[in-house]
């Protein structure tokens, strides 16, 4: 149904619609709970007779006249395919370490240098003649089909929405810097311009008007941790209220991977050259 889309509501929407369902099959049927609303204390049905449950889990006064106790569930029904959503983790890995192993360092062997990855995709820098044309004679392996029609590297607009298959998220645009920080920390530019801006925690807003390319630069380069002054929204016990929070946005410490002697360079913690650095 994507592949058929016209607008950029239909595309979210029918994406929506497979992500739910993937994440309906990996639901964690454990973590629910029951949440009874009492207003009287003693009695069978009080908050006395609850709380006193093996199963009691925790409870919330909202006033004098009512609490709600919250409950682990006493017996519970196993019954989502958690090995359906295995399997599309497992083949989404597949197909990720099958386009970098078979297809990315078979071509460009050391002249490729793979700089960030997520879930579905790869930040690479490459060194070649013309990564366009390779890209087109292996346009089986590429979903083209966001690139303008009159690009300056004739790349024909092909295999839309096909399962699989990697996308230039650039779209024939030159991504020129790359700066990562640590996880879900990153920023790129395109033709020398700010282009992408992530950090996970810290509100869109604030990343968008008070945060530069040149800051993550510098958080890199000299090791100097950024905070930033956000407002969020908190509803507690039904009490809504505005919060005024400092937060770090910058930081050049990523506990997450070891980082090797004199280099910005990286590497997953159990890797063998980590004995060999030590």
């Amino acid at each position: 149904m994507r592949a058929v889309a016209k607008n950029e509501f239909e595309k979210n929407f029918f994406k929506l619609m497979n992500n739910a369902v993937f994440g309906k099959t990996m639901e964690n049927i454990r973590k629910r709970v029951k949440v009874k609303l009492m207003s009287k204390y003693d009695g069978r049905y009080g908050v006395e007779a609850q709380i006193s449950k093996l199963n009691f889990l925790s409870s919330s006064i909202f006033n004098e006249n009512l609490v709600a106790i919250q409950l682990n569930k006493s017996d519970i029904l196993m019954n989502k395919p958690i090995y359906a959503g295995l399997v599309v983790l497992d083949l989404s890995k597949t197909l990720m370490y099958d386009f970098y192993y078979n297809y990315i360092r078979k071509m460009y062997k050391d002249n490729c240098k793979l700089l960030y990855t997520d879930t579905d995709s790869f930040i690479y820098a490459v060194k070649c003649d013309d990564f366009y044309e390779d890209m087109k004679k292996n346009i089986h392996k590429f979903d083209t089909s966001d690139y303008p029609a009159d690009n300056v590297f004739n790349m024909p607009c092909v295999n839309t929405k096909v399962v699989g298959l990697m996308k230039d998220e650039c779209n024939g645009q030159i991504l020129t810097e790359f700066v990562g920080l640590r996880s879900k920390m990153y920023s790129t530019r395109v033709n020398n311009q700010d282009s992408m801006k992530k950090i996970k925690g810290i509100n869109a807003s604030v990343v968008k008007k008070t945060i530069e390319f040149n800051d993550y630069l510098e958080c890199l380069r000299n090791s100097r941790i950024q905070s930033r002054e956000q407002y969020a929204i908190r509803s507690k016990l039904h009490k809504v209220e505005t919060i005024r929070q400092r937060k770090i946005a910058l930081s050049p410490y990523d506990d997450k991977r070891f980082l090797q002697d004199n280099t910005t360079d990286t590497l997953a913690w159990g890797h063998y050259k980590i004995l060999q650095n030590g």
